[in-house]
């Protein structure tokens, strides 16, 4: 287990890094920026070293890929229940993103903030959460269908 969560770590890192390079060049043309800028405005007008803040976004979103990676094992406790794994994940992923979004001047600390935050990367883990379970229906139902032919 031990090797399985240092691999996800691993496989995570670069994906973090991928993602968060992609979603803020995104926002960069979403605020009409003619550079690209690796955070929000108000966190990289906070540094008068932009490779500080380029190099800390990174580091950020790193851990940002790690923290999905290897959430995902979760998954994998096969003697807790449905209910249970996907609790814990919503948790886990929850404040641990939450506190690095911070960390990387996303929004400030206020209630009105991090509630809308919350409530965005709720409605996030909704959707990727369906989305899989009808995938998993019609892989059961497919494998179900295989199973009755084959009988």
């Amino acid at each position: 287990m031990k090797r399985r969560l240092i691999n996800h770590f691993l496989f995570g890192l670069p994906l973090g890094v991928t993602y968060g390079l992609l979603v803020m060049l995104g926002y960069s043309y979403a605020w009409g920026a003619h550079v690209y800028s690796p955070s929000t405005p108000v966190f990289v007008s906070a540094s008068s070293n932009s490779l500080n803040v380029l190099s800390f976004s990174i580091l950020i979103w790193a851990l940002m890929g790690a923290l999905f990676a290897v959430a995902v094992l979760i998954f994998e406790m096969d003697h807790w229940s449905l209910a249970r794994q996907t609790l814990t994940h919503f948790c886990v992923t929850l404040v641990g993103f939450m506190a690095l979004a911070y960390l990387a001047g996303w929004y400030p600390l206020n209630l009105t903030s991090l509630s809308s935050d919350v409530l965005v990367f709720v409605v996030i883990y909704l959707v990727f959460w369906f989305s899989s379970m009808l995938r998993t229906r019609r892989n059961v139902a497919a494998i179900n269908r295989k199973i009755k032919k084959n009988r």
